[in-house]
């Protein structure tokens, strides 16, 4: 396996961005699936690098991962910002094509993410649904309306919410995850399968287990785990496998 690290400028984004990269190298053949995984608002790019297995899941599945930067953009088109959605979804993926020997068929491309990544990986799922054939979120930002209007939000954290989503925090349809559901769900065409997973004693499980509930009474292909653990590395590593079981479970 080969770990990546690429600083580059973004046309989008109008500045130096990183993205961490890991690239099988091990087989003859081209790599089988590219996975953007999305960090969680606190990490950076390097943050799944650092601290999980995911290389090894990853030489496992002849995986391309891709790790994009994010701040703490929510991956939003930011109101008082930079527009992190269309560099995710749209930049991203022409850049990397560019620059390494991906897999670009959306029947083998993926998109997962923890927490704030999670609400990002859900976003650009159920926003450009023939780009992914499967989403996971991890212990993610399910219901963006309930997760800003937290009373107990710190104040540094609101302005954030602010600069992401505008003063007044009112989520746009675009935004919102059950609406995004809701319109992809209504139309022809098909829909990536998604998983969402959530620890019991995560601060975050009440939301997740209200939107699988929605999800499962809708037309997606629908999963969720649920497991003893809360909002921390110990939970998104152990779940990974869990992770990479739905996105490969077609080749196993």
């Amino acid at each position: 396996m080969a770990h990546i690290t690429i600083e580059t400028g973004s046309t989008t984004l109008c500045m130096s961005t990183s993205i961490h990269v890991i690239y099988p190298l091990e087989s003859r053949l081209p790599p089988s699936s590219t996975l953007y995984l999305l960090h969680g608002a606190g990490d950076n790019a390097s943050t799944w690098q650092r601290l999980t297995t995911i290389e090894m899941y990853a030489q496992k599945h002849n995986c391309t991962v891709i790790m994009p930067e994010a701040n703490r953009s929510y991956y939003a088109d930011m109101k008082h910002g930079l527009n992190y959605f269309d560099y995710m979804t749209k930049e991203l993926p022409e850049l990397c094509a560019h620059l390494f020997h991906i897999n670009t068929s959306p029947e083998h491309t993926y998109i997962a993410g923890l927490s704030m990544g999670g609400y990002g990986a859900l976003k650009c799922a159920l926003t450009y649904p023939e780009q992914y054939a499967k989403a996971v979120s991890l212990s993610g930002v399910t219901d963006i309306q309930k997760r800003i209007l937290d009373p107990e939000m710190p104040e540094r954290m609101k302005k954030e919410m602010q600069a992401a989503f505008g003063l007044e925090l009112i989520v746009e349809p675009e935004s919102d995850l059950y609406q995004l559901a809701a319109k992809r769900a209504s139309e022809q065409g098909n829909l990536p399968s998604i998983m969402c997973c959530c620890g019991s004693s995560d601060p975050f499980i009440a939301m997740n287990r209200s939107f699988a509930a929605y999800m499962q009474d809708t037309r997606f292909e629908f999963q969720y785990v649920e497991g003893s653990g809360t909002h921390d590395w110990l939970f998104w590593e152990e779940h990974l496998k869990t992770a990479f079981t739905f996105l490969f479970e077609d080749q196993q």
